[in-house]
């Protein structure tokens, strides 16, 4: 039942274009979603080969080798780190991140099951990090959701307010480093699906989040006052 989620397109080898967005006409037109362009021939490698991991080699998921040519770059002053799933380990890096986080963590997730990183972001809120985030209201009350752990510890959470759907995978941590990427915040995205994930170190990319981040909530809290 794993899927093949990754959502990314390599031009010329030396474009490359990812984040949550389908190339549907709902994707584009309808849903909250992101997308990062980047232009590296290096970083253009690293999905290159995963992109023949599965279209030569026919390896997906966890069976797939954990092969990133450049794990970290530094493109003009920018540090990017790539991960793809289920091979590699990216649960263990976001929760390290998250619990790294000094002031702040914000996230927008179409899915939020994955009990450890639920755990960790209760903890930060605990210890006074001001955690705040929204998910799509259609996976808030499933089976296995974190959505209403999160309320009851008190973390500012909220059910999104699209009528299609908020189809971000996105953490801002203190204003400076965005993680985003096909990668849902859920079991399946961790131990069975072929993802990708880029962890981003940057002010200037992390402000372009914080005001998606900002739209989506306030349109999250209209909702919550119309209902």
């Amino acid at each position: 039942d794993a899927f093949m989620h990754d959502k990314f397109v390599v031009i010329d080898g030396y474009q490359v274009w990812t984040g949550s967005w389908n190339l549907t006409e709902n994707g584009t037109y309808r849903h909250n979603n992101n997308v990062v362009v980047i232009q590296s021939t290096k970083m253009a490698e690293n999905f290159t080969a995963e992109f023949e991991e599965m279209f030569e080699e026919g390896s997906f998921g966890a069976i797939s080798p954990d092969r990133v040519p450049y794990p970290t770059l530094d493109l003009d002053g920018i540090q990017i780190e790539t991960l793809f799933e289920s091979e590699g380990n990216a649960r263990d890096r976001i929760i390290d991140l998250i619990e790294d986080a000094d002031h702040s963590i914000l996230f927008m997730a179409f899915v939020l099951t994955d009990n450890d990183i639920a755990k960790a972001l209760i903890a930060q809120h605990r210890a006074g990090v001001r955690v705040a985030g929204v998910i799509e209201t259609r996976n808030t009350g499933d089976t296995g959701s974190d959505f209403e752990a999160l309320r009851q510890a008190e973390v500012d959470v909220l059910a999104d307010g699209n009528p299609y759907l908020l189809h971000h995978k996105v953490i801002i941590l203190d204003g400076s480093i965005v993680i985003a990427g096909s990668y849902n915040f859920s079991a399946s995205a961790a131990d069975n699906n072929d993802e990708n994930v880029l962890i981003i170190h940057s002010p200037e990319v992390a402000v372009r989040y914080v005001e998606e981040f900002n739209s989506v909530y306030a349109s999250a809290e209209a909702a919550a006052v119309s209902k």
